[in-house]
């Protein structure tokens, strides 16, 4: 684990380190080149060189994301994906050839009928939105709606008029739902989670059955406050300026409606008591009114994009952007900065990877010392980079290991628990243009696409598919 000293980390040491692990990357990555999920498969190793082309200025790097996107495609001619998630599933796929395309016009025909059959596949879905008939995975970041109006909008403003109509339909009405699950009606808050809906597994008869441990521990259901698949996803996702898409019509409104609303809850739902403001990892039901029963023992979650406070922070940046409200930012920023009186034992910061670890707190604290101009903000973020190149040593075959809480260590090309995440928080340290990447995340509400390769026929070159050269 961690064994270097932390000393300021220059540019040329980070473009080193990156440099070293992009060859690595561009290596044959065994089973995860053939694994089709954003993830842990070769979507995100694809993601991540196709920024180390444009840092490094080296075609090879992006020859070799070509490569990876046509073993994708390969792949998933022969096994389609059945689940439309962004980070595991077909949106995934579609939001790194949608990278792809802004860079090089020959995948917008391939990536117009991929964004097509995803807004189809989502059409097709039913979006249920009365309490205790959501499930997490309906509506979150990871697998859910969240994920797939993130990459459909992203798709349709590189593709412009190339994007069909079941693109919009698919968005709008995916931000609708979005909007429907922020709604307070006195009871139950509609993304309560009740028992029938955890997690499942095949039961004795085949059919899916709750898992023991879920159900076990809560059986009166839960309410998930992680970013990963919390209420924070929900939010970022609708601050996406394009999420209230159509004009003419009160979408913009109800949408910054919801954020408003949701952001208040997000506040409300905070731990009391601490010197600092956080989260725990989830809520229990009260037994009376069903609400999330904050009076209940609670321990901080940790440290983490996908868990506690800094996701709940850069979920709450986004917010105040969206809607011109100052309250969110400064609730953020005091979050953010409480990471450096939160206990050791809360903080749990032990790798340096995306999800839960160093690479995924150094681009949040970036992002949110460039929007707030924060000093301690800039400070913390230099300190999380040195910590994290701290990690890294030439045995392990990804310079980077993911370690779990216990010190268990394991070696990942991927971009989520990977070297592909890291990758991609270096390159952003050291480039304005590359920092870019960190929308994935849902870290910055960003304009919608004018002048991307879509925009006009002219820009088009070719009718290539994935990964053809």
């Amino acid at each position: 684990m961690e064994s270097r000293s932390v000393e300021k980390v220059t540019d040329d040491e980070v473009l080193r380190l990156a440099r070293e692990l992009a060859d690595r990357l561009a290596e044959p990555a065994g089973g995860a080149a053939a694994k089709t999920d954003l993830a842990d498969g070769a979507p995100g190793i694809a993601l991540a060189l196709r920024y180390a082309a444009e840092v490094f200025d080296d075609d090879s790097y992006f020859k070799q994301g070509r490569l990876l996107l046509k073993r994708t495609a390969e792949a998933s001619a022969a096994a389609p994906l059945l689940a439309p998630g962004l980070y595991l599933g077909a949106a995934g796929v579609v939001w790194t050839v949608t990278e792809y395309a802004r860079l090089e016009p020959r995948y917008l025909p391939t990536l117009a009928t991929m964004a097509d059959r995803l807004a189809r596949q989502t059409l097709a879905i039913t979006l249920h939105t009365t309490a205790g008939s959501v499930a997490s995975h309906d509506y979150d970041v990871m697998g859910g709606a969240a994920g797939w109006l993130a990459a459909l909008r992203k798709a349709a403003g590189v593709l412009g008029g190339r994007a069909t109509d079941a693109t919009g339909e698919a968005a709008d009405r995916l931000a609708d739902y979005l909007v429907e699950l922020t709604q307070d009606d006195g009871g139950r808050l509609r993304w309560f989670c009740a028992p029938s809906h955890f997690p499942s597994i095949p039961g004795p008869d085949g059919q899916p059955t709750p898992l023991p441990g879920y159900v076990n521990r809560f059986p009166d259901g839960v309410y998930n406050l992680g970013f990963a698949h919390g209420p924070p996803g929900i939010l970022a996702a609708l601050c996406r300026p394009d999420a209230g898409h159509a004009a003419g019509d009160a979408r913009p409104h109800r949408v910054r409606q919801g954020v408003r609303a949701l952001s208040r809850t997000l506040g409300a739902l905070r731990i009391d008591g601490l010197h600092y403001p956080a989260w725990p990892n989830l809520l229990l039901p009260h037994p009376d009114s069903g609400r999330p029963d904050t009076d209940a023992p609670q321990v901080p979650a940790r440290s983490a994009w996908c868990y506690g406070a800094p996701g709940v922070a850069a979920s709450l940046l986004s917010a105040s952007a969206a809607c011109g409200d100052p309250e969110p930012t400064d609730l953020a920023i005091a979050t953010l900065l409480g990471i450096d009186h939160t206990p050791a034992e809360y903080q749990r910061i032990n790798s340096p990877t995306l999800c839960h670890g160093l690479a995924g707190l150094l681009t949040i604290y970036g992002r949110a010392a460039t929007q707030t101009g924060v000093p301690e903000l800039r400070r913390m973020h230099d300190e999380f980079l040195s910590r994290m190149c701290s990690y890294a040593h030439p045995d392990h075959p990804y310079l980077f290991p993911d370690y779990d809480p216990w010190g268990g260590r394991e070696h990942s090309p991927g971009l989520l628990t990977g070297a592909a995440g890291v990758l991609l928080a270096l390159l952003g340290t050291v480039s304005e243009a590359a920092a870019e990447w960190d929308e994935l995340l849902f870290l910055t509400p960003r304009p919608p696409c004018g002048d991307e390769p879509g925009g006009t026929e002219a820009a088009i070159g070719g009718d290539r598919g994935v990964g053809e050269q």
